[in-house]
């Protein structure tokens, strides 16, 4: 599980400097969406939580979460976001408090801003809104779903939600929230190729940079 030091800060080097890196084997992550061993993601786990080791808890299989997924879009009442699943905890192994935990589900097409909170930086990063601070992040994507839901999932967005805690308490300059809008974006591509979105709308790398402040 645990790598070099300088593994893992060239990982990340790669992903927030978004050098030609491959986008790695995105089949194999819809396949196991939790695992993210020798990937950006992990560079990134390690860094937002401060420590080299880390355990993973899969709340769900790929498969249990896309069949969750697509019952939430079709049990979705007009205005109201679907309620959202949990499904991957990444947690400080070293007895510590020390978190990092994401859930996916819907919300209407028509309402689907994400508002910053205190402390909070806004992204658009390749279409999709997201908005990171200490302690959450959020990003909303068209996710076009195949077959009979097609035409369902397009009057809605995917909402992927992050929460993060660390035991030395939040970090919140902008190195910090760029850090966790990547992550959340990545994990979110996890899911778009679990559910097959025909737009494929996170293919391309994560171009974090913050909107301006109104």
């Amino acid at each position: 599980m645990i790598k070099t030091i300088g593994s893992s800060t060239a990982a990340l080097v790669c992903v927030l400097t978004l050098a030609s890196c491959a986008s790695g084997d995105s089949e194999g992550k819809a396949a196991n969406l939790c695992g993210i061993a020798s990937s950006e993601e992990e560079a990134l786990v390690r860094e937002i939580l401060g420590t080299e080791g880390y355990e993973t808890k899969a709340y769900k299989s790929t498969d249990q979460l896309v069949d969750k997924m697509k019952a939430a879009v079709q049990q979705m009442r007009p205005g109201k976001d679907s309620y959202f699943n949990t499904a991957c905890r990444y947690e400080d192994d070293r007895q510590v408090r020390g978190h990092a935990i994401f859930s996916f589900g819907w919300s209407p097409r028509a309402a689907s801003e994400v508002s910053p909170s205190h402390n909070g930086a806004s992204y658009e990063l390749n279409g999709a809104g997201g908005v990171a601070s200490a302690g959450q992040s959020t990003l909303l994507v068209q996710c076009d779903l195949p077959g009979e839901l097609g035409g369902q999932s397009r009057n809605v967005r995917l909402s992927a939600d992050a929460m993060f805690d660390r035991p030395d308490g939040p970090v919140v300059d902008q190195a910090a929230k760029d850090r966790r809008m990547t992550l959340t974006y990545l994990m979110a591509r996890r899911v778009t190729d679990a559910l097959g979105c025909e737009n494929k709308p996170l293919a391309a790398p994560p171009v974090v940079k913050p909107l301006p402040a109104p």
